[in-house]
């Protein structure tokens, strides 16, 4: 189901994401391989039901600030490249339905880890972002430890592992709206020194996006990304 003006939402995020997937199929300058809404998961469309079930059966009790970027369908997703010249600028995210990622999204199911301490890890953390196009083995994760009211947010890139993240799961959903998805703008919210062999290859899509973007999508801000790329240089 591809985003449209006259999709109707219930919820603001929604809203919101349908406005970036516009933003990213009408950009002249991108060739947008997918960029799409998927179908509502029916028996997963009410927030309050999912977030009791949530709450009652995987002891996840997440607050308030979580609840309200709650989306009804399965995935929320998109897949671009810009059409520049030799350019290194491309795009990807795989939102999944919150419900979705808990259940049938565990990390161990790619990834057990190789000692019981990245086990223990792995265990715990659920994949709520993807990149199955690119294929470029970068996803982020919620740490679904029972009790938590905020999951911590981790990276995992085949690279170099899970890191963790300095952001949280509303603030990893405001970055997939200002970057569209870049691959690897996660590196600028992990710390510096975990920016490794995994983020070297990555820098010149990263420069390209803080050049191009403000032209782009002038409505976003850049500052804060660009200040995190100079610092991880």
């Amino acid at each position: 189901m591809t985003a449209n003006n006259e999709q109707e939402f219930q919820y603001p995020f929604e809203e919101r994401c349908a406005k970036v997937l516009q933003e990213i199929t009408e950009t002249a300058e991108f060739d947008v391989h997918r960029a799409q809404l998927d179908e509502i998961v029916h028996m997963l469309d009410v927030a309050e039901t999912v977030f009791e079930e949530l709450a009652e059966e995987d002891d996840l009790p997440l607050s308030r600030r979580v609840q309200e970027y709650f989306f009804r369908y399965g995935t929320v997703e998109a897949a671009w490249r810009s059409r520049r010249p030799a350019t290194a600028l491309v795009g990807e995210f795989k939102l999944n339905h919150i419900m979705s990622a808990v259940a049938n999204q565990r990390m161990t199911k790619f990834w057990k880890g190789e000692d019981d301490t990245e086990r223990a890890l792995y265990n715990d953390l659920r994949i709520f972002d993807d990149t199955p196009q690119t294929g470029s083995g970068r996803m982020a994760l919620l740490r679904a430890t029972p009790g938590v009211t905020d999951p911590e947010v981790w990276f995992f890139d085949m690279r170099q592992g899970a890191v963790r993240m300095e952001l949280d799961y509303p603030a990893y959903l405001e970055n997939v709206l200002i970057t569209k998805g870049v691959i690897g703008w996660q590196y600028l919210y992990c710390a510096p020194e975990d920016c490794g062999m995994g983020f070297i290859p990555l820098v010149d899509g990263l420069k390209e996006m803080l050049d191009v973007f403000p032209r782009l999508f002038p409505d976003h801000d850049y500052t804060d990304l660009r200040a995190r790329l100079r610092e991880r240089m």
